[in-house]
């Protein structure tokens, strides 16, 4: 295998992890492999940069690597690799930091709290709701109008794709139309069309 490719790897292994946990666990869409590369470039020199400015912080020498030399002699020295190993881990630590801000959509909470804007960002409502952390939205009512059931438990999980809506309640009681409690079972799937799903959160919120 070509020696550049093999060490342009190595050295930006750091962004190709945070981009990888990125697609997995953030992205609603899969990126297409110019977006993953693009991805992988700017997490990874993120990463040096901060790395960067910690070996300031603590008044360690930041080995520089020499690209351009990749391609006829090794590159990854012993410092280099010992920053690589480092980078590696800013690279964890600053994927989980971003993985918690795109699920409570903490941007978008901020730019609401200013009245910035009205918006939620790219989810919808749907995404927007279930991923707020509000108590409030915990406990759901979900009416099935088509089969005559109405669901009442608490979510644990639920798809984050506008093609169909899948939700896991716990503890979960089960009544028809009337009101009348039919059975109760500690688990319950439901997928639905996105025109078929119909939720209420009889909790109001902050009490």
């Amino acid at each position: 295998m070509n020696l550049f490719l093999v060490q342009v790897a190595v050295i930006f292994l750091p962004g190709i992890i945070w981009a990888k946990l990125d697609a997995t666990y953030a992205a609603k869409v899969k990126p297409s492999e110019i977006e993953f590369v693009v991805r992988a470039f700017v997490f990874g020199l993120t990463v040096y940069v901060v790395e960067y400015m910690v070996f300031e912080w603590l008044h360690w020498p930041f080995p520089i690597v020499d690209l351009a030399a990749a391609d006829s002699h090794e590159v990854l020295t012993a410092p280099i690799a010992h920053e690589v190993l480092g980078a590696v881990g800013i690279s964890l630590i600053m994927a989980l930091l971003w993985l918690y801000a795109s699920t409570y959509k903490l941007l978008t909470r901020f730019l609401q709290l200013i009245k910035a804007t009205k918006k939620y960002g790219d989810e919808d409502v749907w995404d927007f709701m279930l991923n707020s952390g509000e108590a409030a939205v915990e406990y759901a009512h979900v009416r099935d109008l088509d089969h005559g059931f109405l669901y009442a438990g608490w979510v644990d999980t639920f798809s984050e794709t506008d093609k169909l809506r899948e939700l896991v309640l716990l503890r979960v009681i089960v009544y028809n139309l009337d009101g009348e409690q039919l059975y109760e079972t500690p688990r319950l799937y439901l997928a639905r069309a996105p025109e078929k799903i119909n939720i209420e959160f009889p909790h109001e919120a902050g009490g």
